[in-house]
């Protein structure tokens, strides 16, 4: 029965050669490293050695050098079982050490055992690898050095490389706090709002009023307890942001749909021209374009039309929003995307900016005071397409 010595590091990988070689009527011996392969090779020859490359302590290179070297091993016939060092020149100077096989992990059973027996066949008539006496060490010692180099340039890029992922993924994780916070935020906002309007509708039944106009009071109530349930029953979604949700979103579907949610003013006409351009971004995106339908119809005071287009630029597609209100005025335009803006109600131009913000977006304010706000949102390259 031949005995053969296994050198690997990784518990699973000495398992899974030893279950396959006593299978197959060897006896098997086991190291964790190559110095103790070596220990175990001088008190007691195996017949062959199947050594991983990179291990603690010692190393398979360093192995096998030492291994053709002793007089008492270098007849042994030695087979590397690696993973990790995959590149040609890696098995040319594995070969250059006196390696008798280099084969790459995973190999299937019934390949690996017809490499082990032809080595061992090999070594019984004396076809194996023959040793080379009068190999130059410095040489080895040479090409040694350049391996670990290599290897060692291949782990700081590995290194780099996951480095660059674990900080986008920080990122990520930062940016779905962002917007959870902001979400969070708007909602209560939205539910103070309510709250408010609720309050004014239920001092207006305690004055005398007709069956009709109590009943429209009272639907109008039940109204808002419902938009309370929807903000409350969405701020569940708002949870799973930060979960890679971006997908293509229609620009004229959402800004036509959001304007037939709350417009109830029949003197606003909408105008809606984004030739089938499609933004890839967060579904919540399509709260930018309520708020700023809610900034005209709020704020716009004698506004008639609110206008969305498009055009492409240099820096993206421009998205404009205009109407023909009374405009922002100049000394409020530094405020207006601020937290807490001068003037009442603006809270959902904050919520315009940082969302699109947090969507590698920007927004600028560019209309002139008395006729008009107007809004350009940029849309960078690669984040939006046109259906033909």
């Amino acid at each position: 029965m031949a005995r053969i010595l296994i050198a690997d590091d990784n518990p699973q990988n000495l398992y899974m050669v030893e279950s396959l070689l006593k299978n197959n009527g060897f006896e098997v011996v086991m190291a964790v490293n190559g110095a103790e392969a070596l220990d175990e090779a001088v008190k007691n020859p195996p017949d062959l050695i199947i050594s991983d490359i990179l291990m603690p302590v010692m190393d398979g290179f360093e192995l096998c050098r030492r291994w053709k070297a002793d007089d008492r091993l270098c007849g042994i016939p030695f087979i590397f079982y690696t993973a990790t060092y995959t590149d040609p020149r890696d098995e040319l100077f594995a070969k250059k050490l006196g390696a008798d096989r280099f084969i790459i992990k995973p190999k299937k059973p019934d390949i690996l055992m017809r490499e082990i027996r032809e080595v061992l066949n090999e070594a019984q008539d004396g076809s194996g690898h023959a040793h080379d006496t009068g190999r130059n060490e410095k040489e080895i010692l040479q090409k040694y050095n350049e391996v670990l180099f290599r290897k060692l340039e291949s782990k700081v890029r590995q290194l780099e490389d996951e480095i660059v992922l674990h900080r986008k993924a920080e990122e990520q994780a930062f940016l779905a706090n962002r917007k959870l916070a902001l979400m969070t935020e708007i909602t209560y906002q939205d539910i103070q709002n309510k709250m408010t309007a609720l309050r004014g509708y239920a001092e207006l039944l305690h004055s005398p009023r007709t069956e009709s106009e109590r009943q429209t009071l009272v639907a109008r109530q039940v109204e808002i307890f419902d938009t309370i349930h929807n903000l409350i029953t969405k701020s569940k979604d708002y949870q799973r942001l930060g979960t890679d949700q971006v997908r293509w979103v229609p620009l004229e579907e959402t800004v036509r749909m959001q304007m037939s949610i709350q417009s109830r003013e029949p003197h606003l006409i909408l105008s809606c021209d984004l030739d089938g351009y499609e933004i890839l971004t967060d579904p919540l995106i399509d709260r930018v374009f309520y708020n700023l339908i809610h900034n005209t119809i709020r704020h716009g005071i004698r506004a008639t039309r609110i206008a969305f287009s498009c055009r492409k630029t240099p820096a993206g597609l421009c998205i404009v929003c205009e109407d023909d209100g009374v405009g922002i005025p100049f000394e409020e335009k530094p405020f207006i995307f601020t937290r807490f803006p001068r003037g009442d109600g603006k809270f959902g131009l904050f919520f315009v900016a940082e969302f699109l913000k947090i969507a590698g977006m920007t927004i600028a304010e560019t209309g002139e005071p008395g006729r008009g706000a107007r809004f350009e949102i940029t849309i960078p390259p690669g984040k939006f397409k046109k259906n033909p």
